[in-house]
């Protein structure tokens, strides 16, 4: 029996016909759904403006446009601007935003350099510039539900009353998320490269850090919260736990860990566990922090001292382990005072 092959038959006219039809009208449903959604993603962002607006934050944008058809959504605007009801202001040179059209929850930022920034609560002025600066936010609900930015090369000048700051480091990490055991706790990451203070030229060795904190309750920033209302809202008193923070310095290292916490005035307060690796060397590289005149470098080299005999071995480096206490935002080793750290937003906000 011979095998009989038969051949397709060959499409029509009226099969070309309805093809063609088939892929006008999925292309025409495509470009319907990519300018609904630009018309809902523009109105969305006007509601966004006017929303942080009746929250004391102006922010306006030139030339505002919305691309990417026909796959993704590219947000630009050109020359950022911002203002708050305490009259800090910023401004940034511009940032683009993408989304894929399939995937909208999950934003790529890139931000153009410069940005400035002025706070006349404390007198404070300051630019940054950077070669690259890109984030990672994924949505989830009407909340974020995670960022990533990672800013390379940063270089930044800020100005006070009483000093000026000049900084530049290789790179600079934030991550913020949710904690995974609890979805109403902050989780933070902070990484800094290569970090030196141009300000202050005897100060040679760059400085190398990296921190994880975890705020409780502090997911309601990721929804928009501001500090203030969050820090009312658990009654005065906002829990902030210092998993830790390192800095490498020289041939030094110093690891604090501990709880605080960030009163209604906007200070901090508590205690700190901190532990100095290689103590000698590290003093040796902050002395250029101190003034001549000051005696606080004196004190502190004599409290590392007569602790000494109680330094232990950690990861095969001398440490020795001091407790520092935060008492509204003054740092003190017993009744020493090392610095303070200011208020993080004015009182009575």
């Amino acid at each position: 029996m011979s095998d009989i092959k038969t051949k397709p038959p060959k499409p029509t006219r009226r099969g070309y016909i309805l093809l063609a039809g088939a892929v006008v009208l999925v292309i025409a449903g495509w470009s319907a759904a990519w300018f609904y959604g630009q018309s809902v993603l523009r109105e969305q962002l006007d509601r966004q403006i006017v929303r942080m607006a009746d929250q004391g934050l102006d922010v306006s944008c030139a030339d505002l446009a919305i691309a990417g058809y026909p796959f993704r959504y590219e947000v630009s605007c050109a020359d950022m601007r911002s203002a708050d009801r305490w009259g800090t202001a910023a401004s940034l040179g511009g940032l683009n935003a993408v989304a894929l059209i399939y995937n909208p929850w999950h934003v790529i930022f890139e931000a153009k350099s410069p940005a400035a920034m002025s706070v006349p609560v404390n007198g404070l002025e300051g630019g940054l510039t950077w070669q690259t600066a890109r984030a990672s936010v994924k949505f989830s609900d009407n909340a974020l539900g995670s960022f990533d930015a990672v800013i390379d090369k940063p270089e930044a000048a800020f100005d006070t009353a009483l000093a000026r700051g000049l900084f530049a480091a290789e790179k600079s990490e934030v991550h913020l998320r949710k904690q995974p055991e609890s979805a109403a706790t902050l989780e933070s990451f902070v990484t800094v490269q290569d970090l030196s203070l141009k300000s202050l030229p005897e100060l040679q060795q760059t400085i190398s850090l990296r921190s994880h904190a975890r705020i409780e309750g502090g997911t309601a920033l990721l929804a928009g919260a501001d500090l203030v209302s969050l820090v009312r809202a658990q009654g005065g008193e906002l829990p902030v736990e210092l998993v830790l923070t390192e800095i490498l310095l020289g041939a030094g290292k110093a690891t604090a860990s501990g709880n605080l916490v960030l009163s209604g005035d906007g200070t901090l307060s508590g205690s700190l566990e901190l532990n100095l690796g290689n103590p000698d060397a590290l003093l040796d590289s902050v002395k250029p922090l101190f003034p001549p005149e000051d005696q606080t470098f004196s004190l502190l080299q004599n409290v590392v001292k007569s602790l000494e005999p109680a330094a232990k071995e950690v990861d095969g480096v001398r440490t020795i382990t001091l407790p520092v206490s935060v008492d509204r935002g003054v740092v003190r080793i017993g009744f020493l005072p090392l610095g303070q750290i200011p208020p993080l937003f004015p009182a009575g906000s």
